[in-house]
């Protein structure tokens, strides 16, 4: 009876939780028109605290795990707005379209969250919070490990969801295994380009990320696939400046070596890691309660 009425409440949360307020939100960034859905906690206003949610590779704000999230936190007490990356478009919605040329980096991502931090701030937040999954919960990292000191003291816990981890031969093998191809030539034609002053010069590859046949600007297609540690989630964790939570997902297909890196880390003061056993990558079904639950505990810690 108890795990009937949790799927209902997982089911019913795919909207907006009963008693919460939800809106769109827009902003602009560079010229570019960002967009986020808030969703205030019922009784609540962003002065009580706002969570930001960052979604995944070449997502969006309203995919399941965002809404679901959004809900099931509100239903703890916790608001949140939910935002699209713009990845170089303004205004975009859905998943990334996979024949539009690709022009976005991790420091255009980490421009796009730092702008969102400073709305919530100009919203009345006194507390805030990041919450990336996946790529997401990488660029997060790596905003956050990049700002140190200065982030903003209004930041206050970062969560890590299924991070992203990269390792450059690794990135080879599935390179070849997707698209069929090479990964060296294409990396190093990007890396010549980029040395060149010529980062801004589009190539046809035969994959990136997870688009076929694409058109990608050198820089982009170098930069998300540098071995500096900006791509690779455990590496920026002894550099992240407040205190953060890294949701680890059991039974994840797509991070398959988290534990391991996690494992290998020196202890952090800092840093706290939960596991959520079976859970996919993305937290489906009754597995998002328990993210929930790792959340809003840490939260109101």
């Amino acid at each position: 009876m108890i795990h009937m009425l949790r799927m209902a409440a997982v089911v019913g949360c795919l909207g907006v939780a009963v008693g919460a307020h939800a809106e769109p939100v827009r902003l602009l960034q560079d010229g570019r028109g960002l967009d986020g859905e808030l969703t205030l906690a019922a009784g609540k206003t962003a002065k009580d605290g706002l969570l930001i949610l960052v979604h995944g590779t070449l997502a969006h704000n309203r995919m399941e795990i965002m809404q679901a999230q959004q809900a099931l936190l509100a239903e703890r007490g916790l608001s949140t707005i939910a935002v699209s990356l713009s990845l170089g478009i303004s205004d975009r919605k859905g998943m990334y379209d996979c024949a539009q040329p690709h022009r976005h980096s991790n420091a255009q991502a980490a421009g796009e969250i730092a702008a969102w931090i400073d709305w919530a701030a100009k919203a009345g937040a006194t507390k805030i919070g990041l919450l990336g999954h996946s790529r997401g919960a990488a660029q997060v990292a790596f905003y956050a490990a990049t700002a140190g000191n200065t982030l903003p003291a209004a930041v206050q816990k970062i969560v890590l969801a299924g991070p992203t981890t990269f390792d450059r031969s690794r990135a080879a093998d599935e390179f070849k295994a997707r698209f069929k191809a090479d990964f060296a030539p294409v990396t190093g034609k990007a890396e010549a380009l980029v040395a060149a002053g010529r980062g801004a010069e589009m190539m046809a590859v035969p994959g990136f990320m997870y688009c076929p046949n694409a058109s990608v600007a050198a820089a982009s297609f170098a930069d998300y696939h540098a071995a500096d540690g900006r791509n690779d989630t455990p590496s920026q964790m002894a550099k992240l400046p407040r205190p953060t939570l890294v949701v680890v997902a059991g039974g994840d297909e797509i991070v398959t070596d988290l534990p391991q890196r996690l494992q290998a880390l020196p202890k952090l003061a800092h840093l706290r890691s939960i596991t959520v056993d079976g859970a996919d990558h993305f937290f489906k079904d009754l597995y998002g309660e328990d993210l929930a639950d790792a959340v809003a505990g840490f939260w109101k810690e």
